[in-house]
């Protein structure tokens, strides 16, 4: 194998799963380990990338880069290592990891100068990568809609959201704020609605009036990218990172203070005039390319766990047996734990 990612935890939300995503729709050359899955992300990617439930397999390649921890170490023998530098280490209560005899990628000049500041190595600055295809749909007219997709932790700004949604109640804007999360937390106000992640979040972006990204801090933060790429502008913090990511007050986006005392309700009323918009340029395929022979559909040889009937095939498969499955879908069934795979490549 040539370029080997690993990821602990693939989970139905989050920058890491969208990184890994938007790799794979412009490089096939990288298989991605996990050892833990969400069943949905996995099946995307297993339509164009090869992906593997790590269960203790040794791992040779050329190139090994890891997001967050090397608790495979023992595992793999690469000819160059990397750690892609997703946070900025300034703003979270960890401390940098760091490993010995590997080289630093980060996503973004930010994210690159907390790091070489905090730890006196240099970091490889590559953007995150993204290829949209945009949705040709319009916008709701009926009222204001606001849509954020993100987690519910303090750090994404669950406060300012609970905020944010009283300022707007008490200003007597009609609107409705969809916020697409992995965590059913519930609050005050009733124009709020919680709704389930799903990977085609783009269509109600596209349609949305603002997307809506209140974190305490942000490495690159791919909501507010893919909203501007769909023309539709963000209400966001005051994000340090948003001057390298071209987001700019008054043009495509609305920049609030931390502690919200500066929200222009009548600006969110009126809405910000048409733009253009191109996120950085990332430079992945000095790494990466499409010199891969997988195929999606290849047959590969799995043991079931239980018993399944797999809806999408209408297979009938027995429990404790044998059997050759698509490649593809053997990833996804792996994920879900309903099977073994007996020979990868």
């Amino acid at each position: 194998m040539k370029n080997v990612f690993y990821f602990k935890k693939i989970s139905s939300i989050g920058g890491c799963e969208t990184f890994f995503y938007y790799l794979s729709k412009l490089y096939n050359n990288m298989v991605v380990y996990y050892r833990e899955g969400d069943g949905k992300q996995i099946e995307r990617l297993a339509e164009r990338i090869e992906v593997h439930k790590f269960t203790g397999q040794h791992i040779e390649c050329d190139r090994f880069f890891c997001c967050y921890g090397f608790d495979i170490k023992d595992y793999v023998k690469a000819k160059e290592y990397y750690h892609i530098i997703h946070c900025d280490y300034k703003k979270v209560d960890f401390a940098p990891i760091r490993y010995d005899g590997f080289k630093y990628i980060a996503v973004s000049k930010l994210v690159k100068n907390s790091f070489e500041e905090l730890t006196g190595e240099k970091a490889e600055l590559i953007y995150n990568p993204i290829k949209l295809e945009i949705p040709r749909l319009a916008k709701y007219k009926d009222k204001i809609h606001l849509i954020s997709a993100t987690r519910l932790s303090k750090e994404k700004g669950r406060e300012r959201i609970e905020k944010l949604s009283k300022i707007l109640d008490n200003a007597g804007i009609d609107y409705v704020w969809d916020i697409y999360t992995n965590k059913q937390k519930p609050f005050t106000s009733p124009n709020i609605r919680i709704q389930k992640p799903r990977l085609d979040i783009l269509k109600e972006i596209k349609k949305s009036t603002y997307l809506v990204q209140l974190s305490d801090h942000e490495a690159y933060c791919y909501s507010i990218v893919e909203a501007l790429m769909c023309n539709t502008p963000v209400i966001c913090t005051n994000l340090p990172v948003l001057k390298e990511l071209k987001v700019e007050n008054g043009k495509n986006a609305i920049i609030v203070d931390m502690n919200l005392s500066n929200v222009d309700v009548e600006l969110i009323k009126k809405g910000l005039p048409n733009f253009k918009y191109t996120p950085p340029k990332s430079n992945w395929d000095k790494y990466l390319d499409n010199e891969s022979d997988y195929n999606p559909n290849e047959l590969v040889r799995v043991r079931t766990k239980k018993r399944i009937w797999d809806t999408k095939e209408d297979i009938h498969y027995k429990a404790q047996h044998f059997y050759d499955m698509k490649m593809c879908r053997a990833s996804y069934m792996e994920a879900l734990g309903y099977v073994e795979v007996y020979d990868e490549t």
